[in-house]
């Protein structure tokens, strides 16, 4: 930890899960099982050629909730592998997911305990 109580990292992956709405916090709950310290999810609507699907071509329900989850390089494999199996996101239509490199993470707080995990 730095004098003014930053603590930076450098070895951590963003999960982000984009899932119909009410399966996020299913999401965050795997992520969590899976050794991630928790999880961030926010609403959103999407756009594209599935928007007008459905009988007589009515737009069908396009609401999303996005998840984004912050994990340590080394857990990435297992959180990302839990996130997937989660409510069903192997079947289509049902949400997709990505990982993005953070090349310098900063957050206030305490530094962990020897293995506590973090972030």
């Amino acid at each position: 930890m730095t004098a003014d109580g930053l603590i930076y990292l450098d070895d951590v992956v963003l999960i982000t899960a984009v899932v119909r709405r009410g399966l996020g916090d299913g999401v965050v709950e795997a992520a969590v099982d899976a050794g991630a310290q928790g999880g961030t999810v926010s609403y959103g609507t999407g756009v594209g050629h599935r928007e007008r699907l459905g009988i007589l071509g009515l737009a069908v329900d396009v609401e999303r909730e996005i998840v984004y989850v912050l994990v340590r390089r080394q857990d990435e494999a297992a959180v990302f592998a839990a996130m997937a199996a989660a409510e069903g996101l192997d079947r289509p239509g049902r949400g997709l997911l990505f990982t993005t490199p953070v090349e310098r993470l900063a957050a206030y707080g305490s530094e962990p305990e020897q293995g506590e995990p973090q972030p």
